[in-house]
């Protein structure tokens, strides 16, 4: 199973580590029959969002906490890089990234909080879920697992 995660999906579970997105993130990471599927954007985009002042001043994250953050997931996820150029989401074109990463990547999954993408809901086999959403396919495939949270 292949997964691509929104940067959404990543900013949320790296602020708040007790809920969903976190929950996904740390199933992903648990099981070995799951990949997480990133491109250089997702991780530039992801790092950019959690460097902006208000983000940092909210939440008291450091910059080497992001850093840090970042450099685990590119060690560990598929990184791809991207070739296609799909214009999916009309009413918010920067979402196109996320669509054209989980497509070279081969995903499955495009898990997001974000409506634009929701509202695609599959494309090209793939199909786009909330979090909650892709916890229960989660616990549906292996069985109830434990993570904190949720």
């Amino acid at each position: 199973m292949r997964i691509t995660l929104d940067t959404n999906v990543l900013v949320s579970a790296f602020i708040s580590k007790s809920g969903q997105p976190a929950a996904v993130l740390d199933a992903i990471l648990t099981f070995p029959e799951i990949e997480l599927v990133l491109s250089d954007q997702i991780l530039r985009e992801l790092r950019d969002v959690l460097l902006r002042r208000e983000v940092r001043a909210r939440f008291g994250y450091s910059v080497s906490d992001t850093d840090a953050f970042v450099n685990e997931l590119r060690a560990v996820c598929g990184l791809v890089r991207v070739k296609s150029d799909f214009k999916v989401v009309a009413d918010d074109p920067k979402d196109n990234i996320i669509i054209n990463t989980a497509y070279d990547g081969g995903a499955d999954y495009v898990v997001s909080g974000d409506r634009h993408l929701e509202e695609v809901k599959r494309f090209r086999g793939m199909r786009i879920v909330s979090p909650r959403s892709m916890l229960n396919i989660l616990r549906r495939r292996f069985g109830e697992f434990i993570i904190p949270g949720t």
